[in-house]
């Protein structure tokens, strides 16, 4: 009977943890938000449940050429905000000079009943302007679905399914134009604006992560170690091979103008982001589990399991500096401003100064980085809380209880935080004061040469030889001192005139 009963409670204790797992995951109230100075911008779930597969990643583009314009008054706790995208009474966009306006009647409006209220010396609330980056979200899931987000408003700008859903599928990458992801052996270019394929293409072995894409190329890792590189608008011409040493698992990292990859012998690969040809090679120690990350202008860091933090020129190769954890390193270090931050695997993240590689602060129970600005930094502790870090001194100011990441989303270009959970809820909160992105890093696009452009006959002419040189031409300078030109042709008599008529009238 007692082991009747034992089983019994074993049984019920089982189902009620099962049944605890299988609960869904919900959004992170606003209270628990306020607490910790965060507010939520939006929350969605992504367009597929656990029977067409759970979420496999995420990837955000922050665009350097596409952004709006939003004017914002603030009066008494409360912000009107106008938009360009803001539509008139006719359906047509107002406009930067129209938002502008309504903008500026809105806080004489405020100014005006203000000065009803009695407040005869009120003055006009300020008007603010902001302009705001496009921030897309691509998620992929295990069945080779695709959901692409406004990173603004959470707002599903579309959906696709590509591949066959018992194929490996990885985490898209994106640029301005397309959206790159592989099924299988066979990568897929689709449009970013809605998401049709453009073109497909075979691989010559089997991807071991996602691709990179930058503005000319689409960079593929493969198991095996090379990595292959096609042109986005030419995917006809032959494939480039970097051959690296070691496995690839990692997806590359792409800034302005170079692509960075690593491999699990230790080495970092750096190549060139619009043309063919590597930049340079850096063998670490030990193994490389991270990816790299860059820091404009011209620097790349880069962790190794054997405790140091790599710095190391973009240009040349050269290490700039190393610090040393004195503990193995696995995650991809963040760089705000001008400090460098990284996680070991014991859980210690360290804040180093960029220019002088001196440690400033190191905070323990920290399992990853989620976003930050230069003021906080928010992160995932040991017992899946989020952290709220003093950037200044790594002091934890908040926190918020049992948040749903089991996929953590490290955003290193904006200080939005993501909320990942695998079932497909996403989430995204920002600091109060803070409703617009704060950009960290984005990749500019390439700086195109400008066209030479061919003299027209006016400007052939002031590109004469001068005034004093002897060999010009005869009708376009003066002769040299001393008498006229020796090389020129000899002048033709005029016609005499007509006496009292016209010379040109013709003759009787």
């Amino acid at each position: 009977m007692l082991r009747y009963l034992c089983f019994l409670s074993l049984t019920i204790g089982c189902s009620t943890v099962a049944l605890a797992q299988a609960v869904p995951p919900t959004p992170v109230s606003p209270a628990a938000c306020r607490a910790a100075g965060l507010e939520r911008a939006w929350f969605t779930q992504l367009s597929f449940d656990r029977g067409h597969g759970r979420l496999l990643g995420i990837f955000m583009h922050v665009s350097a050429i596409q952004s709006h314009t939003v004017f914002q008054v603030s009066h008494e706790g409360k912000r009107f905000v106008f938009s360009q995208r803001d539509r008139d009474a006719f359906g047509k966009e107002i406009g930067v000079a129209g938002a502008k306006q309504a903008a500026e009647s809105k806080a004489e409006e405020i100014k005006k009943a203000m000065a009803g209220a009695g407040q005869s010396d009120a003055i006009a609330p300020a008007v603010e302007s902001h302009v705001v980056p496009k921030i897309t979200i691509y998620a992929s899931s295990e069945r080779g679905g695709m959901h692409a987000l406004d990173g603004e408003t959470g707002r599903t700008l579309w959906t696709a399914s590509i591949g066959n859903p018992t194929y490996a599928t990885s985490i898209p990458a994106a640029n301005d134009k397309y959206v790159a992801m592989t099924n299988g052996s066979t990568l897929y270019i689709m449009r970013s604006g809605d998401g049709s394929v453009v073109w497909t293409k075979p691989m010559v072995g089997a991807p071991g992560s996602g691709p990179a894409l930058t503005e000319d190329f689409v960079f593929i890792p493969m198991v095996n170690g090379q990595v292959e590189s096609l042109s986005l608008d030419k995917p006809k011409l032959p494939a480039g091979i970097y051959k690296s040493f070691g496995r690839t698992w990692l997806q590359p990292v792409v800034s302005s103008s170079s692509v960075a990859w690593t491999t699990e012998s230790g080495s970092l690969y750096v190549a060139l982001a619009h043309a063919s040809g590597l930049r340079f090679r850096m063998k670490a120690s030990d193994a490389i589990n991270s990816s790299a990350a860059f820091l404009a202008p011209d620097k790349v860091f880069v962790n190794s399991i054997d405790g140091y933090l790599y710095c190391i020129g973009e240009s040349k190769g050269n290490i700039l500096w190393r610090f040393s954890a004195g503990e193995p390193i696995a995650h991809t270090p963040v760089t705000i401003g001008n400090t460098v931050y990284t996680i070991s695997e014991r859980g210690n993240m360290f804040a180093i100064d960029v220019e002088t590689a001196s440690e400033r602060w190191v905070a323990g129970g920290i399992a990853d980085f989620l976003a930050g600005n230069e003021k906080r930094l928010y992160c995932l502790d040991s017992r899946g809380n989020l952290a709220v870090l003093d950037a200044a001194n790594g002091t934890r100011v908040g926190t918020v209880p049992s948040v749903p990441a089991d996929m953590p989303f490290s955003n290193r270009q904006t200080d939005r935080v993501f909320l990942v959970s695998s079932t497909g809820l996403l989430q995204c909160l920002h600091e109060v004061n803070l409703p617009w992105p704060v950009v960290h890093f984005q990749i500019e696009p390439q700086k195109k040469p400008a066209a030479v452009a061919l003299p027209k006959k006016s400007e052939e002419k002031s590109n004469q030889p001068a005034e004093n040189d002897p060999l010009g031409p005869a009708g376009g300078s003066k002769p040299p001192a001393g008498g006229a030109d020796p090389f020129a042709e000899p002048a033709k008599p005029a016609a005499p005139a007509a006496a009292g008529g016209d010379p040109f009238a013709p003759k009787p």
